[in-house]
């Protein structure tokens, strides 16, 4: 992504997103949004580079400020929903190192996550042709953690909206699970040309309407198959994210 430059008022920048204390009596760093763990590691080493000034300027990936104590809790759950997303992807919970070796890696790596997932109703791994494709069920509140905290830093972000409150709405589901009448209402994202309301004047989403590169129906990709958002503020916000093209995500904060 490119840098664009904040304009917004800064009294809506006064506190924490997440815990909504005066981010001038705290310790404050940057926090990554989207997760920068769901990337791969050759953007993130590039997004690394350019906050050090030697990086290309589409290297940039989303940062806001919030306070450290919040930053460093969210970091269990953004390792539990990577091992998740890893262990389904490649189909089990212990995977082939020579077929999926970023899985398996991180998996290996995290014994205490893969434990709690096999004590789940149905965490074994599919031994025989005969027995039901691998399931896992995750904890729903450790990964409905990781998706709150990436949306109110999406909103925050784009429009410069300090959504302090918590949403009014979660929900995700794999892409797969949606009907195609359900896909198509997911993936309509707002375009300028349908707003009826524009966003914060000096915000970034201001240009990002007016890049017709920046956006894709909507969208903003941060690296494609990997992870997207999009936000639309016309009734209340409502952000929308896909995760490597599998889980698709919706939080909603109503006016």
């Amino acid at each position: 992504m490119r840098e664009i430059e904040d304009f917004t008022d800064d009294r809506l920048k006064t506190w924490c997103i997440n815990c909504g204390h005066a981010i001038a009596d705290i310790v404050s760093n940057r926090d990554h949004v989207p997760t920068k763990s769901l990337l791969t590691k050759a953007l993130r080493d590039r997004g690394a580079d350019y906050d050090g000034g030697s990086g290309e300027e589409l290297d940039y990936l989303p940062q806001v400020i919030i306070c450290r104590n919040c930053n460093s809790s969210f970091s269990p759950d953004e390792n539990y929903l990577l091992c998740v997303l890893h262990a389904v992807m490649a189909g089990s919970l212990y995977p082939d190192p020579t077929k999926n070796p970023e899985a398996a890696a991180i998996l290996r790596s995290n014994r205490q996550v893969v434990r709690s997932l096999k004590r789940g109703p149905d965490g074994q791994l599919l031994l025989f042709d005969d027995l039901q494709p691998f399931t896992l069920f995750p904890d729903a509140e450790k990964v409905r953690r990781v998706i709150v905290k990436n949306a109110r830093g999406h909103a925050y972000h784009e429009i410069g909206e300090p959504l302090l409150e918590a949403p009014d709405h979660v929900a995700f589901m794999p892409l797969e699970r949606l009907s195609p009448e359900q896909r198509d209402a997911f993936e309509a994202a707002g375009t300028p040309a349908e707003l009826a309301v524009w966003p914060e004047v000096g915000s970034r989403m201001t240009v990002q309407l007016l890049d017709e590169e920046a956006m894709v129906g909507g969208w903003i990709t941060v690296e494609a198959d990997r992870y997207r958002y999009s936000i639309d503020w016309s009734n209340g916000v409502t952000v929308k994210t896909v995760i490597w093209e599998y889980l698709a995500t919706e939080t909603r904060w109503e006016r």
